[in-house]
C-alpha cells in the first residue's frame, strides 16, 4: 500500500462519516495531506514503540499527527459544503 492509500485509510477511519466522496481520490491537496499524514504516524507509532521512549518527541509527533487529522476531516468538509454535497 503506498502512503496517500495507507494515510488516506487512517483519516477514513478516524472520520467514517466521510468516507463516502469519492472527489478525494483525484483532489492532490486531500492526497498531500494523506501522505505527510501516514509519514507523521509512522514516526509517531515508531516512537511509541522504542524501547527509549522520548516523552517529548512522541508527544510533538502526538500533536502533529491530531492537527494534520483535524486539518484533512475540515479540509474534506469544506470541499462537500462548497462542492454543494454536504
Amino acid at each position: 500500500m503506498d502512503m496517500q492509500k495507507a494515510g488516506m485509510t487512517r483519516l477514513l477511519l478516524a472520520a467514517p462519516e466521510l468516507r463516502d466522496s469519492p472527489w478525494m481520490m483525484q483532489d492532490l491537496v486531500f492526497l498531500h495531506l494523506c501522505e505527510v499524514y501516514e509519514h507523521a504516524c509512522l514516526r509517531r507509532d515508531a516512537l511509541r514503540c522504542a524501547p527509549d521512549k522520548d516523552d517529548e518527541t512522541l508527544l510533538r509527533f502526538e500533536e502533529e499527527c491530531r492537527a494534520l487529522e483535524a486539518a484533512a476531516i475540515a479540509y474534506i468538509r469544506e470541499q462537500r459544503k462548497f462542492s454543494g454535497i454536504i
